[in-house]
């Protein structure tokens, strides 16, 4: 199993969808929420750097006992985000953790929601490149809301929330399931600045929740029906054309998993991580 801490609005949706999934022991932190055993409220402050300076309240402790071996820390840039570094200082020598950080879309980055955001963006990477955080996930909205196409309004953001929290969820059962075939080795340790995403095997596309430059590692992840597994004698093909006409240099390391599922059709992803400092837009 795996903690799952979401703080603010983003982190919390995102900590939802999760929650209908057994592997996941769910814990959310916002603003106005209420005292339990998983849900922990915070004072309203009126910017970032209150939210970093102002001590945590009281029981805070107590609600981030008992984090299992690895923790997902979901947040994106919003006020309360200010309140980040103090909360993983609170559970870093107790859990392996991976940061998992929304980028806002590009429209909605100014003031100091565009200040935060550069501020949350290079620090979780530097904390993951000296080993201070296992791997951190960079998800940007923008890329996000144009592979979901038309959505209405009044679903958009539960559809994006779902389509995040889905993928990395596939993506984390494979990892801890037995392959029927795999060419996957031990991680490249440097590598810890991370994406994921979905992968349209037949017309060998990727569609990546984030552009991350110079990638030093990839692995694709195909979900695969039974009877397609004992019966089509092109799979092996499709998938070696995937690895083939995806390779972005000759330093990257690329390999595959193929799983058995009881789905009707294939689903298959992507998860990509560099060794690089990655720059935003904005």
């Amino acid at each position: 199993m795996q903690t799952v801490i979401g703080l603010g609005k983003a982190g919390c949706n995102i900590a939802d969808h999760l929650s209908q999934y057994p592997q996941y022991k769910i814990k959310k932190i916002d603003v106005g929420l209420k005292k339990t055993k998983t849900t922990f409220g915070l004072k309203h402050q009126g910017s970032p750097e209150l939210y970093e300076s102002t001590q945590l309240p009281k029981g805070i402790n107590n609600f981030l006992e008992g984090v299992m071996s690895e923790t997902l820390f979901i947040t994106s840039c919003g006020a309360v985000s200010g309140a980040s570094l103090k909360i993983l200082q609170k559970i870093h020598t107790k859990t392996k953790i991976k940061v998992m950080y929304i980028l806002p879309q590009r429209d909605d980055l100014v003031g100091e929601k565009l200040l935060q955001n550069r501020l949350l963006f290079n620090v979780f990477q530097e904390y993951a490149r000296s080993n201070l955080l296992d791997r951190v996930f960079l998800i940007d909205n923008s890329r996000l809301s144009d592979i979901m196409g038309p959505v209405p309004i009044m679903k958009f953001w539960d559809s994006m929330n779902n389509l995040v929290a889905t993928t990395y969820h596939m993506i984390n059962v494979f990892q801890n399931t037995q392959p029927i075939m795999t060419t996957q080795t031990k991680r490249i340790d440097t590598a810890r600045v991370s994406t994921f995403g979905l992968l349209d095997s037949e017309n060998n596309s990727e569609k990546m929740f984030f552009s991350l430059d110079i990638p030093r590692e990839k692995s694709y992840y195909y979900g695969v029906p039974k009877k397609q597994l004992e019966e089509d004698p092109n799979l092996m093909e499709v998938i070696r054309r995937n690895l083939k006409s995806n390779i972005e240099h000759d330093k990257m390391k690329t390999t595959y998993s193929v799983h058995s599922t009881d789905y009707n059709e294939i689903i298959s992803y992507c998860e990509k991580s560099s060794t690089l400092i990655q720059q935003t837009a904005v």
